[in-house]
């Protein structure tokens, strides 16, 4: 829809604000096929702390030093049966998670290897500069793990 949103100039922060109003986000949920599943596939990662788990509603994950949060939640009615993520579709492609070091990324891949995950281990991304673990979780999400040293 042209003309829809302002142009880049217009959208300045107002004087005498002088903080940032965004802080990051606050969190990301998926839905998946299946709760109990998941739940035990995120648990099983470094870091991803269980803080509100909720039966058949939904269970929410504390990750990281920041403490961002991914919400877990079951499909809705109406959900094909046998559905799968495809970042094919409009909408999510994957999800990137920044990890402090190589020390952590190895970690990392350890926890994956340990649960099944399919991953193919740590690589250089596509620029050749940083490494990192690409995998996917039991919907065929896919999320990777950057190492930022």
């Amino acid at each position: 829809m042209p003309g829809a949103f302002p142009e880049p100039a217009a959208r300045v922060r107002p004087a005498g604000y002088p903080r940032r109003v965004v802080t990051g986000f606050h969190h990301l949920t998926l839905r998946v096929s299946d709760l109990a599943r998941s739940r035990r596939f995120y648990q099983a990662l470094p870091e991803f702390v269980i803080d509100q788990d909720m039966p058949d509603y939904k269970v929410r994950f504390r990750v990281g030093a920041a403490a961002h949060r991914l919400v877990l939640t079951p499909p809705l009615p109406g959900t094909p049966d046998g559905d799968r993520f495809s970042e094919r579709r409009i909408g999510l492609d994957h999800v990137a998670v920044g990890v402090s070091g190589r020390d952590e990324l190895t970690a990392m891949l350890v926890a994956l290897r340990e649960i099944g995950a399919d991953t193919d281990g740590i690589h250089l991304d596509r620029a050749g500069e940083v490494a990192m673990i690409t995998f996917r979780d039991p919907d065929n999400i896919q999320w990777e793990f950057f190492e930022e040293a």
